[in-house]
């Protein structure tokens, strides 16, 4: 009995924490890859900046990461529940429980989520627009690989007894 309330335990865990952490951690790298001048530079008044120092980048990081942990909330847990959770059973009971799996998984699970996103807020409209903004294009698919991968981490399914 106290295997399967740990199991359950560590199922429950890897859901619900994997998409916050990678959609924070994302954020994080597009907050450096598509912003610098908003982590490296502190502005000192409306016309003058100076660098900032490692504890302000760190806030800043930090800042951009719980923005993407509330996408992970917003994005991430129902992607989770309809996408990533009925994929894993289907993994397991199949034995297809290999990282490898699960980050492909994750990659084609957060790229339909982006999609779904983007048709959904209207940003296809304008294609340009999402062009631009090239490495927000591979937001959802590095994010969906990262949540898949802190997900294996967390469950173990290569752990899991064979049904």
């Amino acid at each position: 009995m106290t295997r399967d309330w740990k199991e359950w335990l560590r199922l429950c865990l890897a859901a619900c924490l994997a998409p916050i952490l990678a959609a924070g951690i994302v954020a994080a790298i597009l907050a450096v890859q598509m912003a610098p001048e908003l982590v490296f530079r502190t502005d000192i008044d409306s016309a003058t900046s100076r660098p900032s120092t490692p504890i302000e980048i760190v806030a800043s990081l930090l800042g951009f990461g719980v923005l993407g942990g509330a996408f992970g909330v917003f994005l991430g847990w129902p992607a989770m529940l309809i996408a990533g959770l009925p994929l894993h059973g289907w993994l397991v009971r199949k034995g297809w429980t290999s990282w490898l799996v699960y980050a492909l998984g994750g990659l084609a699970a957060g790229t339909l989520t982006m999609l779904i996103y983007f048709l959904a807020t209207g940003s296809l409209r304008d294609p340009s627009l999402v062009l631009k903004a090239g490495a927000l294009l591979l937001s959802g698919p590095l994010t969906g690989l990262l949540a898949a991968s802190l997900f294996w981490l967390i469950r173990l399914p290569d752990r899991i007894p064979a049904p």
